[in-house]
């Protein structure tokens, strides 16, 4: 049963930093038969696996950008939520990941034969747990070069702020009740921020692929962009998928390369990371220099 170990085919579970890819890679995979959730939100998450990774980070009192707390677990509190995750897994709530399609009813219990998982960047700081559930699981780490990722988080916030500044305007002062999150992280605001939530997740990532060993692999989002089929047929073989060249094309039909490494046109990026790519997470992912196909500007 599920949080027990005697899984038949164990999950793959699709971690990485936060605007790094996983969701295109994810609906990529979702697209050659690994299946991730009946109900979905919008970043193509499984409700029900978002909702345990968001309940395990309250756990720790830790937030998706600010994780540090979550080094902090201990053998009685993870022997707790595995307790509680067993309980949820294996009770009516899994339907929302499975569906009431009976084959994939079959997902969570002993004998197993369906490829599966999910996407969440917070599995970054909760694989070990469900490692623990499910002792097998794979492990896919998404990538993407930090000042992209920074870049993009703080667009994202910029236009949050636009967006609630323009409702607020049409609303009178009493009609205020406090249920409108004005911005998703005032942090990521500075981009300086941002990079360093992209260094927390990407050293917990890199001490993943350690740990998990053969069971997991890394993709970048560049790589992912530059030779999608032949990358995406990398992962499926790593997931247990049987994709012939046709689907493979398909899935990828609508990947757009010129996103590769936009920071390399913006000056201001660029000087930033000049002064930032010697760090050792971005040597560890190749990030400290840029390919032919990589560079515009950027030297």
């Amino acid at each position: 049963t599920a949080a027990g170990g005697n899984m038949s085919l164990a999950p793959v579970i699709i971690c990485g930093m936060h605007r790094s890819g996983t969701s295109l890679v994810s609906r990529a995979l979702d697209s050659i038969g690994l299946f991730t959730g009946d109900v979905k939100e919008h970043n193509n998450e499984s409700v029900l696996f978002l909702t345990l990774n968001q309940w395990i980070f309250e756990q720790l009192n830790a937030t998706w950008d600010n994780p540090a707390n979550m080094r902090f677990v201990n053998d009685e509190l993870a022997g707790y939520m595995l307790s509680v995750i067993g309980n949820i897994l294996n009770g009516p709530s899994a339907v929302s990941y499975t569906g009431n399609d009976p084959a994939h009813r079959k997902i969570l219990t002993a004998g197993n034969k369906l490829p599966w998982g999910w996407k969440d960047p917070r599995n970054t700081f909760t694989a070990e747990i469900w490692a623990a559930a499910f002792p097998d699981a794979r492990l896919i780490h998404v990538c993407r070069n930090p000042l992209d990722v920074a870049d993009s988080l703080r667009r994202r916030e910029q236009e949050t702020e636009q967006r609630h500044k323009q409702q607020l305007a049409q609303m009178k002062p009493e009609e205020l009740d406090g249920t409108m999150r004005f911005q998703q992280s005032p942090r990521l605001f500075h981009l300086r921020e941002g990079l360093a939530v992209w260094e927390d997740y990407t050293l917990q990532a890199i001490g993943l692929e350690q740990r998990f060993g053969a069971n997991a692999i890394r993709v970048r989002y560049e790589d992912f962009l530059a030779r999608p089929a032949q990358e995406l047929a990398r992962l499926a073989v790593f997931a247990g998928l049987e994709a012939g060249t046709e689907q493979l094309l398909a899935a990828v039909a609508s990947f757009n390369p010129e996103r590769r490494c936009a920071f390399s046109r913006n000056n201001e990026l660029v000087t930033i990371y000049r002064d930032y790519r010697e760090r050792y997470s971005m040597k560890a992912l190749g990030y400290d220099r840029l390919t032919e196909d990589d560079r515009h500007t950027a030297a």
